[in-house]
């Protein structure tokens, strides 16, 4: 496991590529370039396939304003056919929506190009990066990869498979946030396989960034704060103390509830709450129409946390921690 803040440029996985040896450069599927042309302002050599004639052409064009037509150049076919013995890296951003429609494939055995093509890859050129939805199934995550999952300032945006000699760990959360006028990069990284032990609700709770979760880095992250799951089940961790990270949002809870809406009500009321946020997980409630129903009235503010503890529907009244 790793925590690792660093400054971030916008070509980082570019520079890993750099860093790991990759001279020549496959991108397979480059659209209009915008990968391919980070991969070549980091000295690599793309050869960039698109088989879209119009968006080919689109790609070679931005290669060639950006100054970068000797490093990166676009050919227009299919994928599939390109030789790749010719390269020492691959990278692919399969087609994740239908021609035409444009509507959203989330299965990734309709991708294109094909899925078995796509994470065949690996056994062919030893340096070979995809790109995937980040609510791929862990269970199609191949043998050996690293499965990388990046947040930037709390919203999941990404994920992508580093395979062969590009595997570094198991799992990988990254999160970009901005930090006194700056954007940083963190990064948490471990198994994916470890469980975080379980206990009662604590004074702080700990909302971890959804590419934690989604990295299955949940446990990793409840070893650095000392905190553990009031269900095992929930991605919600709980500690005594509150301690500073990029990888969750803190709240100070005030109250544990079983949840009972005639119960809140009257505790929002006599605190004069009349401004909630509501988070929730395991809880089938909706906050729109939770909010509708508490009637608020009053000049504070309040967090209220949607959940179960041992499978019951529960709410936790809070506030932030700076």
């Amino acid at each position: 496991m790793r925590n690792i803040p660093e400054a971030a440029g916008p070509n980082l996985p570019a520079a890993r590529l750099a860093a790991g040896g990759v001279h020549t450069l496959a991108d397979l599927g480059c659209g209009l370039g915008a990968d391919a042309l980070a991969a070549a302002r980091a000295g690599i050599r793309v050869y960039g396939v698109e088989a879209d004639p119009v968006t080919a052409a689109m790609a070679a064009a931005n290669a060639e304003a950006a100054g970068l037509a000797e490093l990166f150049t676009v050919e227009c076919g299919d994928a599939t056919a390109f030789d790749v013995s010719r390269v020492d890296g691959v990278f692919c951003d399969p087609a994740r929506r239908t021609t035409g429609t444009g509507r959203r494939i989330f299965d990734p055995r309709a991708y294109s190009p094909p899925w078995d093509f796509v994470t065949g890859l690996a056994e062919r050129v030893p340096r070979t990066v995809v790109k995937v939805a980040p609510g791929l199934d862990h269970t199609l995550i191949p043998a050996g990869a690293e499965a990388e999952w990046v947040g930037v300032d709390g919203d999941l945006v990404e994920a992508a498979l580093w395979c062969g000699e590009l595997a570094e760990v198991p799992r990988r959360a990254t999160l970009y946030r901005r930090e006194g006028g700056e954007t940083r990069r963190h990064q948490l990284t471990g198994s994916g396989a470890t469980e975080a032990p379980v206990g009662p609700p604590r004074r702080y709770l700990y909302d971890p960034d959804p590419a934690v979760v989604r990295a299955h880095l949940v446990a990793e992250l409840a070893g650095e704060l000392d905190a553990t799951l009031a269900d095992p089940s929930i991605a919600y961790l709980y500690a005594d103390q509150p301690t500073r990270t990029p990888y969750a949002r803190c709240l100070e809870i005030t109250d544990v509830l079983p949840f009972s809406l005639k119960r809140l009500r009257a505790l929002l009321r006599d605190r004069r709450v009349g401004r909630v946020e509501i988070l929730k997980r395991g809880s089938a409630l909706t906050p729109e129409q939770l909010r509708r129903d508490l009637r608020l009235a009053g000049d504070q503010a309040a967090s209220l946390v949607l959940t179960r503890i041992a499978g019951a529907p529960t709410v936790l009244i809070g506030r932030p921690v700076d």
